[in-house]
């Protein structure tokens, strides 16, 4: 049975990582290898750079993907209520770490995200799974806009959140929820008291730190793909910009913007690793992925400056409330780790080919 998925990101080095999985899973389900697949559309919010910026990067890494069909529709500018904030320590002035991608500004769609949302989902009821990556915010204002989604959508993955584990923004937040924590509230209410497989299931950071990707995992995917291999190390000297001769385009940008990403998490004391939350997220969506949930109840603290962003879950019923999430609680990185290597290397296909000739 196909998964069709619509996308909303930021993105974002894990979220180009994310979008490869994604274009790999279509090729590879096309094949028979795989689930069948359709990436129905993708929009875009402000997060880890400004939603332009996102929006740019998103139809730059599709397009390189040979999808230049896939309709690519801005969002949210800005949080419900909060200004803007991006994160280029951690990606990269413009978002893809050390990567470069063609720049289009015609290829972004003139309807805004919502609508895209409400067309999908009204056009093709019970059959579309939300795969959200980013701040909530384009959820958020759709829910708003239409309060049936949650029985149009077939299913909504969200990247996001820290239960009982540190934040990677604040001591308890992570920077989905603590860039949006009114959207995060607003998601997670309008969900409570569905039934349990209409609630969102919730990649969060206890899971998605499990997705620890390593310059050897790199290599192995580019030899897998016939590729030449990186080597990147703390060792090397740091270089600005693309470095990677791969002898395919695709996998270079996937190297040059990892690249970047092992520097970031280095720097951040967490060893010379890059932490693929939204890659995880998206095998979830299409089923990849084999995880285990517990329906629970989830709120955000969204007032609080202190504890801005920190999501809370109540599996012991303390509050009375009815469940309004599902929380992952468990998942197999290595076999994150194959599924991966095996999409980037269909994702790749014909473009790589043709660029090796």
């Amino acid at each position: 049975m196909r998964v069709r998925v619509l996308a909303d990101v930021d993105t974002g080095i894990d979220d180009a990582c994310a979008l490869v999985q994604l274009v790999g899973a279509e090729r590879l389900g096309a094949t028979g290898e795989a689930p069948d697949v359709e990436l129905a559309a993708v929009t875009v919010t402000g997060g880890n750079a400004s939603a332009r910026q996102c929006a740019l990067n998103t139809a730059g890494v599709l397009d390189l993907l040979g999808r230049p069909d896939v309709e690519v529709a801005v969002g949210a500018q800005a949080p419900l209520r909060r200004p803007a904030e991006t994160t280029p320590e951690t990606h990269g002035e413009q978002g893809l770490g050390h990567a470069r991608v063609p720049w289009r500004p015609e290829r972004i769609s003139p309807r805004p995200a919502v609508d895209v949302w409400l067309e999908e989902l009204r056009a093709h009821p019970g059959e579309t799974v939300l795969l959200c990556t980013a701040p909530l915010t384009n959820l958020a204002l759709a829910l708003r806009a239409e309060p049936r989604l949650p029985e149009l959508a077939a299913g909504v993955v969200i990247m996001g959140g820290a239960f009982y584990y540190p934040g990677n923004t604040t001591p308890t937040a992570e920077w989905n929820t603590w860039c949006d924590p009114d959207a995060a509230k607003e998601v997670f209410a309008a969900f409570e008291g569905l039934p349990e497989e209409r609630l969102p299931i919730v990649c969060a950071l206890e899971t998605t730190e499990r997705i620890e990707y390593t310059p050897v995992l790199l290599d192995s995917l580019l030899a897998q793909a016939g590729a030449a291999p990186v080597g990147w190390s703390r060792e090397q000297p740091r270089h600005e910009g693309p470095l990677a001769d791969t002898g395919d385009p695709v996998l270079d940008v996937l190297a040059d913007a990892l690249r970047f990403y092992f520097e970031f998490h280095d720097d951040y004391d967490q060893g010379y690793v890059a932490h693929l939350h939204d890659l995880f997220a998206a095998q979830a969506a299409t089923g990849q992925a084999v995880v285990t949930t517990s329906a629970t109840v989830v709120d955000v603290e969204a007032e609080s400056e202190l504890l801005r962003g920190t999501t809370v879950h109540d599996d012991r019923g303390i509050w009375g409330r009815r469940p309004n999430a599902r929380r992952v609680t468990g998942n197999d990185p290595d076999a994150v780790f194959a599924a991966f290597a095996q999409a980037a290397r269909a994702a790749a296909g014909d473009v790589g080919s043709s660029a090796r000739r």
